[in-house]
């Protein structure tokens, strides 16, 4: 996060990539959702460029209302690009198990760099 994108304005700009090569929800698409509303969706291998005002925002991927990736809250400036991952979650049983009990683990949300 924290890297200048050019003569941007008054926007910013989320970038989320989406990994590929895990067998979970490889068919499905997650949903993007920015300060709780819809924005979009995402495949396997897709990178998208998400243009928000500056400031306080937070971001969730879900594949649906159960289903869903821990909220991330970011500050960002004009002209900034802030970087993400996303991925299914760990695939253990165990961890499968656990998915049950905490849902908002589905996916794996992350700065890009974690």
């Amino acid at each position: 996060m924290g890297e200048q994108v050019g003569p941007m304005g008054a926007w910013s700009v989320v970038r989320l990539r989406r990994q590929q090569g895990f067998y979970r929800d490889h068919f499905g698409r997650y949903g993007v959702r920015i300060d709780g509303h819809f924005v979009g969706k995402i495949a396997e291998g897709e990178t998208k460029d998400l243009f928000v005002a500056p400031g306080e925002h937070r971001i969730r991927l879900t594949m649906d209302r159960f289903w869903t990736s821990r909220e991330v809250t970011l500050q960002i400036r004009a002209g900034e690009l802030a970087e993400f991952t996303c991925r299914p979650g760990a695939s253990t049983i165990a961890s499968l198990v656990l998915m049950w009990v905490r849902p908002h683990r589905w996916i794996r949300l992350d700065t890009r760099g974690s």
